[in-house]
């Protein structure tokens, strides 16, 4: 092709790739949790006494329409985690899939903060229920509580952790 007809086209291209969008129209729904975006240091307890320890990262993925969240217990301890955070417009709920290394993968659903807690609640119907519940404390902090339930019975801790960020929000 002719150069002066390959800048024509590209000219006359420019001004449509100009208008395509920057992020994908609908990302804003994922803006409460913008708050999590960066690393973590977590430490706590299991509902024994043992301590735990793990590493979380949060990062804004696919055009801003998707949370992904990265889990890494400290030794000796195992547990490591993939999961993908999202706005489910329809229902008006976000959703969260968890991955983990052990072959789990589990669902959830939240309806977002009340004040400062956010709830993750398992949608499984095999009987066992869990919930992660986050608890803001200011901009660098952060509690996470996770606890289970099979059929009826009341919530049992699974374990708990205090968060703080190690990186900088940018």
């Amino acid at each position: 092709m002719p150069l002066p007809m390959l800048f024509t086209l590209f000219a006359a291209a420019t001004p449509a790739i100009a208008a395509l969008p920057t992020k994908t129209a609908g990302a804003d729904a994922l803006a409460p949790l913008a708050y999590f975006a960066g690393d973590w240091q977590c430490a706590g307890q299991f509902a024994n006494g043992k301590p735990v320890r793990s590493r979380e990262s949060f990062s804004i993925e696919l055009g801003g329409q998707w949370l992904r969240m990265r889990h890494a217990d400290a030794p000796p301890n195992r547990y490591l985690a993939d999961s993908w955070w999202g706005y489910d417009k329809a229902a008006k709920r976000f959703s969260v899939t968890v991955f983990d290394n052990f072959g789990g993968a589990r669902r959830y659903t939240s309806s977002g903060w009340v004040g400062d807690a956010l709830t993750l609640e398992n949608i499984a119907t095999s009987g066992y229920l869990d919930r992660f519940a986050f608890q803001r404390l200011g901009d660098d902090a952060y509690r996470v509580t996770y606890t289970y339930r099979n059929g009826n019975a009341a919530w049992r801790l699974g374990d708990s952790a205090r968060c703080t960020r190690a990186t900088q929000r940018h």
